[in-house]
């Protein structure tokens, strides 16, 4: 057996594009009719996330070649670094979503972490204020309600519950103290989520891994085996992610259910795979 020619690989990645518009309609209807939701704020957050994860897939359906039936005579356009980064912002949305809306933990520890949320957005607006307009008469009455927000932080109840490396992370307060590997262990979705997440990442970015591998054919958008390759492989994650996305709110909000056309329990297949 040889290697595989375009043919082969592209009825792979056509195959794969099949999975993703069925997600592709669950999401958008799903996205359509969550609205007056009687929730809390971590549900909130939830929606919310849910909502941006939508956008995400449907500008990634944009990009795709032979999204939604159309056969451009050329071939389509292959733009890896494109789809790459893309994906990845599904992936890390699905986390997002697992950590501040679905994840099953007490009201103590959600707190938590909705209180590091408000510390480190208001440190990031900080950031960007400080340097745009450093004369703000503003800066320090927020540098005085971030130290506040951080004494909170530091004596809150569930702080000790945690392992020492994520209490560094609060102390730090980075958006999130669960890393990858833990998020790894605590969701099944997410297997290999750091190996995916640093191929993804090397080929979004302009580093080494993504810029010396164009030559005449790949990384150039046209029609070439292993372009398209990498493209299927981000369609087969980003299907998981988004269908996962899906499901989660779904067993969030279990009357959403009734509302919709197809049972969403459907996308489990995809989820498993």
């Amino acid at each position: 057996m040889g290697e595989p020619n375009v043919e082969q690989v592209e009825a792979a990645y056509r195959e794969e594009l099949i999975k993703y518009e069925e997600v592709l309609d669950a999401t958008m209807e799903l996205s359509l009719n969550q609205h007056g939701i009687q929730t809390d704020g971590r549900g909130l957050r939830a929606v919310r996330i849910f909502t941006r994860q939508t956008l995400v897939a449907i500008s990634l359906s944009r990009l795709l070649p032979f999204s939604r039936g159309t056969n451009d005579p050329e071939g389509g356009f292959w733009d890896v670094c494109s789809i790459a980064s893309l994906t990845r912002n599904l992936m890390e949305g699905y986390v997002a979503l697992f950590y501040s809306g679905t994840e099953v933990i007490s009201e103590e520890e959600a707190e938590l972490r909705f209180f590091l949320g408000q510390y480190h957005r208001n440190r990031e607006w900080q950031y960007v204020r400080k340097r745009q307009t450093p004369d703000d008469p503003e800066i320090a009455r927020v540098e005085e309600g971030l130290a506040s927000e951080m004494k909170r932080l530091k004596e809150h109840s569930f702080l000790p519950h945690l392992s020492p490396a994520q209490r560094n992370k609060v102390l730090k307060g980075d958006e999130m103290y669960l890393t990858k590997a833990d998020v790894e262990e605590r969701s099944p979705v997410v297997g290999n989520y750091r190996l995916y997440y640093q191929l993804l990442s090397n080929l979004a970015h302009p580093l080494p891994l993504s810029i010396e591998r164009i030559d005449n054919d790949r990384g150039r958008g046209i029609r070439a085996v292993a372009d398209i390759a990498y493209m299927r492989l981000c369609l087969s994650l980003a299907v998981r992610f988004l269908a996962a996305s899906v499901l989660s709110i779904c067993d969030r909000f279990p009357e959403l259910e009734s509302r919709l056309a197809e049972p969403p329990v459907k996308l489990r297949r995809f989820v498993a795979e």
